[in-house]
């Protein structure tokens, strides 16, 4: 029996509806994370029955035998002839809204993204109330990053069927769009209704957030962050992208209150995926930032018991945590640190430098440290910091003659360029009585 055409129409573009939702997690645009590919997937699924009620190809009164043809073809994933047969009937007098829609449609498939503009935009200007016509030219200006233009086509969607896009996640887009074309105003509106309807809603908190760092409102920021990182279903992997992102400017000045604020967005992220060394890295980097020493200290220890012992891992962190001692001047804790790093690599030439450094800053066992500064420079004779720290123990041992002659090494390889050691160097220098020498090093070393 033959198909009513109607019925036939209308299974081939289920077909295509399944290989266009396929294709949009593909072809995703890049306004508001994580809910864009469902954003397009919701609609297309949603206008499945629209279609008979779109501008149609037609001949007398049936579709165009050709037009059909390429929307299977299109629905088979085959772009390229679909779009041969399109742009011919585009380029006929067969052209109309419906031929406009999908050779835009596998334009866009192929790539071809001002293409696919051009022709939606035709489709929409022969039917600007098809909500099916105005929502993949949406989805094409996000695809573009295109913020105005998205945004006066999600209103004019609105305007259409206020009721049908009365939710989170059409607002989310509109604030994002807002957002993106930096109206702010604007974007707060429309991303306040959508926490209004669902205060935890992601898309609307990473658009809300991203706003009040453009107004500076940094509490508003961790506010809105913050519940992204507790967001248990968000990627951990998003989450430490994201706070690798975060400006400078917010920890600018490392403003207590900021500085707290943005270590603890990290605390909640471990708190929604505790068993994530990555975060625990990510904190402890953060707070060496920050100079939040004790914070280094305590995520060093809980580093080393999670990756079970490593030995690697172990060195690496007793060494970070007996740089932070130093920095809080608790040199036993210091000293037994870096102690525990040599018995697992004597050599770790890092750790050597810092060990006889804090060594020589409580003039203690300054042979032992000579020792350990001289295997540093014998590995690298040219480091300034190195040299630095051997010509610095010579100094508190009274050998200011030799002591001057490492600090003249140290200047040929950027020692001019490190505060410390010029004023180490000022202080050689005055200990020999060189003061109009000293006096310039000192006079650098506050440029």
């Amino acid at each position: 029996m033959k198909k009513n055409p109607r019925h036939t129409r209308r299974e081939k573009v289920f077909k295509i509806l399944l290989v266009f939702y396929v294709f949009s997690k593909e072809k995703s645009f890049n306004f508001v994370i994580g809910m864009k590919k469902v954003i397009l997937s919701l609609f297309f699924c949603m206008l499945a029955g629209a279609f008979s009620a779109s501008g149609v190809c037609v001949r007398g009164d049936q579709p165009h035998p050709r037009y059909l043809d390429a929307v299977a073809l299109f629905g088979e994933g085959k772009y390229d002839e679909a779009s041969a047969i399109l742009d011919s009937l585009y380029n006929s007098p067969m052209r109309d809204d419906a031929v406009c829609y999908y050779l835009g449609m596998s334009e866009f498939a192929r790539g071809n993204e001002t293409d696919a503009e051009t022709h939606i935009e035709e489709a929409v200007a022969a039917d600007s109330l098809n909500l099916w016509y105005l929502e993949a030219l949406a989805s094409i200006y996000e695809s573009k990053s295109k913020g105005a233009e998205l945004a006066a086509v999600c209103e004019r969607m609105l305007a259409v069927d206020s009721e049908r896009f009365n939710d989170p996640a059409f607002y989310s887009r509109l604030g994002g769009a807002y957002a993106a074309s930096h109206n702010l105003p604007k974007a707060k509106y429309y991303l306040d209704k959508a926490l209004d309807m669902l205060p935890d809603y992601t898309p609307a908190n990473y658009s809300r957030a991203l706003v009040s760092l453009e107004e500076r409102n940094f509490d508003g920021f961790f506010k809105h962050v913050n519940i992204l990182m507790a967001d248990p279903e968000m990627d951990s992997d998003w989450k430490l992208k994201f706070l690798s992102s975060i400006p400078g400017e917010v920890l600018d000045g490392k403003v207590k209150s900021r500085v707290d604020a943005f270590l603890d967005l990290t605390r909640t992220a471990i708190a929604a995926d505790p068993d994530n060394m990555k975060f625990h890295l990510f904190l402890q980097s953060a707070a060496a930032y920050c100079a939040e020493w004790p914070v280094v200290v305590e995520e060093a220890y809980k580093i080393i018991e999670m990756s079970g012992n490593d030995q690697d891992t172990r060195e690496s962190m007793l060494q970070m945590a007996g740089d932070a001692y130093m920095s809080m001047e608790k040199y036993k804790e210091c000293f037994n640190a870096y102690s525990a790093v040599l018995k697992i690599n004597p050599s770790n030439i890092s750790t050597l430098n810092n060990y006889a450094y804090a060594l020589s800053l409580k003039r203690k066992d300054l042979g032992k440290a000579l020792k350990m500064s001289g295997k540093t420079i014998e590995a690298e004779p040219n480091n300034a910091t190195y040299l630095d720290t051997y010509g610095w123990i010579l100094h508190q041992m009274g050998r200011d003659k030799a002591a001057k002659d490492i600090f003249k090494r140290a200047m040929m390889f950027g020692g001019r360029k490190e505060s410390v050691i010029l004023k180490h160097y000022a202080e050689v220098l005055t200990a020999l009585g060189e003061k109009d020498l000293a006096s310039y090093y000192e006079t650098l070393s506050e440029k």
